[in-house]
């Protein structure tokens, strides 16, 4: 094969786009020590890339090595392979981005002449000297006019410099002490100054209202040590374009740990929403394979599974939280009518459950034995054999930022509204909170918390439900995972089972409908967390209150206080919004109040 052909080959694994070689180039620069780097776009990169920098240079013999292939100062010797601590290292960028477009290069370390390297489509480099300031220089013209068929898959100015803009926001977040900007005929599309810290560049990028929103994480275990901020599930994004994951400065696009950024919000938020994140991972390079791609952009761990449960575990215990100590009930309404007139008679009243008995000191059974759902977990846990949870860290000692959630101690359950909304006051403000899905969220928690796990509840009528053929045969074979879960049963007859016992939580409420759901949770997914949160969601689902049930003011006033004091009472376990905030000077606009 011809050496240019050869080139341009080798080429099309490193650069496949303008955005792959701002990106190559670019961690060039900050390899170097630029602390400011400058990029200059035609036509979106298809027609001209420049890239400036303020980093150390090279001296004339490395300028003149660094478009040959295979030619690297980062690697002297097969150890610095197996512990690589520099962004670039393959000595395949310059060379490959040299053999598909007109190039030019212009460094200087700041002592003597500055060097000035030409290549043409791969032809032999052009080296002379030339008087420039420190730092380098690398223009990029005409990228893959020798290769029409590679410049034809190129997509158009306007998302090839999207694409490129993207790229540098994700590497600008990973090194928040560098200055960037991105420019295209004087117009400046990012500008990113040198911040404090990770912080302060968040609030550049996406604004001091959205940064407000982002709780810090600070984790370590094992191998890991992770940091960086993480978003409350109440904010999310439509793409991951705002979830930034870096590996000891690198930038990475990793599916694994994508994926536990996802098992730290699961439940939390709807599908396809994406909070924004930016963390960084500091583990011992020779933990991690970065020579699994050209671009080093896909990496590997030597502890896959690790790596996943400790980002997961990391953003976990930064958007969860719970209080030091359990707050006061919410206030009792001044106005007792209030409450009462909203009631129904007593036939119509709901069905007690967990709060409504805990607030009025009564049981909803009076026969049966109360076993620890924990205990029958760890009796039969080998039954469904789930994926080893994340190490949890402790909740930090202080409550806390809230963001735009209510206070608790602060404010006082209004009533009920149309037997479906809570209305709660505080001093500047009216919520509306939707008592199902804050329910929902309040029992979702409790059956997630280890310490005080839920009990299992016998039924003084076994509740018998009727399933079709092949869900009969499903329940009769898993039978011992169910009552990991709460659901004693045994089979009754051919197309149906009798529940003997649940999880309290169900007690008195929707027991066929959990059952069901639950069944359908087993058929449609692995054994493993993602089954288990499944499980546990739907039974929180059947155990809420629902729109239609009419509360008294206790069983209000300890749904709320329950909801307030979960790990994540943002959102439902579906993703939806639990309430909405309509303030005093709103309300009194509202009615020609100015």
């Amino acid at each position: 094969m011809d050496a240019r052909v050869a080139q341009q080959v080798a080429a099309g694994e490193v650069v496949d786009r303008p955005s792959s070689v701002v990106k190559e180039l670019v961690e060039n620069s900050l390899d170097a020590g630029a602390t400011r780097i400058e990029v200059e776009l035609e036509d979106g990169g298809t027609s001209r890339i420049m890239i400036r920098d303020d980093g150390n240079g090279m001296p004339p013999d490395d300028a003149k090595m660094c478009v040959l292939r295979h030619a690297t100062s980062k690697i002297s010797a097969i150890e610095d392979i197996e512990a690589v601590n520099t962004l670039g290292f393959r000595g395949e960028a310059l060379p490959s981005i040299a053999s598909v477009s007109a190039f030019q290069i212009t460094t200087s370390t700041g002592e003597g002449a500055g060097t000035k390297v030409v290549v043409d489509g791969g032809s032999e480099a052009e080296v002379s000297p030339t008087g420039t300031p420190k730092g380098t220089t690398v223009l990029v013209d005409r990228l893959f006019y020798n290769v029409p068929a590679r410049r034809a898959f190129l997509k158009g100015s306007r998302p090839e410099r999207a694409s490129i803009t993207e790229t540098l926001t994700h590497i600008a977040v990973a090194h928040p002490k560098v200055a960037f900007r991105l420019t295209e005929k004087g117009r400046d599309y990012l500008s990113l100054p040198e911040a404090n810290d990770l912080l302060e560049r968040l609030a550049q990028i996406q604004g001091v209202a959205k940064a407000r929103a982002l709780r810090k994480v600070e984790y370590e275990s094992g191998a890991f040590k992770i940091s960086g901020y993480a978003a409350l599930p109440s904010l999310t994004e439509g793409s991951r374009s705002h979830q930034t994951v870096s590996v000891n400065g690198r930038w990475v696009r990793g599916d694994n740990l994508h994926r536990g950024l996802d098992d730290a919000y699961r439940a939390t938020v709807p599908g396809g929403r994406y909070p924004p994140v930016a963390v960084e991972i500091e583990v011992d390079p020779r933990r991690v394979d970065v020579n699994v791609h050209p671009t080093k952009q896909i990496i590997r761990f030597s502890d896959e599974r690790a790596a996943r449960a400790a980002i997961a575990a990391a953003v976990r215990s930064a958007i969860e939280w719970r209080p030091p100590n359990a707050p006061s009930t919410p206030r009792t309404s001044e106005r007792a009518f209030t409450q009462d007139r909203l009631s129904a008679p007593p036939e119509y009243r709901p069905r007690e459950n967990e709060y409504s008995r805990a607030a009025e000191g009564s049981a909803a059974y009076s026969s049966g034995t109360n076993k620890s759902l924990r205990e029958v977990r760890e009796e039969i846990s080998a039954a469904s054999k789930p994926e080893k949870k994340a190490e949890d860290t402790p909740f930090a000692a202080e409550l806390p930022e809230r963001g735009a959630l209510p206070r608790l101690e602060e404010l006082r359950v209004i009533g009920q509204l149309g037997a479906g909304y809570i209305l709660v006051e505080e001093p500047e403000a009216m919520w509306v909170v939707d008592q199902h899905v804050a329910h929902e969220r309040a029992i979702l928690d409790r059956l997630h918390d280890g310490e005080n796990p839920a009990s299992i509840q016998s039924l003084l009528v076994p509740e018998v439900v009727e399933l079709s053929p092949g869900d009969a045969e499903l329940a009769a074979e898993n039978l011992e995972e169910l009552a990991v879960y709460g659901f004693e049963a045994e089979p009754f007859g051919p197309r149906s089972v009798r529940v003997t016992a649940v999880i309290s939580t169900l007690a008195d409420r929707d027991v066929a409908g959990a059952f069901k759901n639950a069944l359908a949770a087993i058929s449609g997914t692995d054994p493993g967390r993602r089954r288990e949160d499944h499980i546990l969601a739907t039974i929180a689902c059947h155990s809420a209150v629902k729109m239609g049930d009419r509360l008294s003011q206790p069983e209000m006033e300890a749904l709320i206080k329950s909801w307030l004091t979960s790990r994540l009472p943002a959102t439902c376990p579906h993703g939806r919004s639990i309430c909405y905030r309509t303030s005093l000077k709103e309300i009194g606009r509202k009615l020609d109040r100015h």
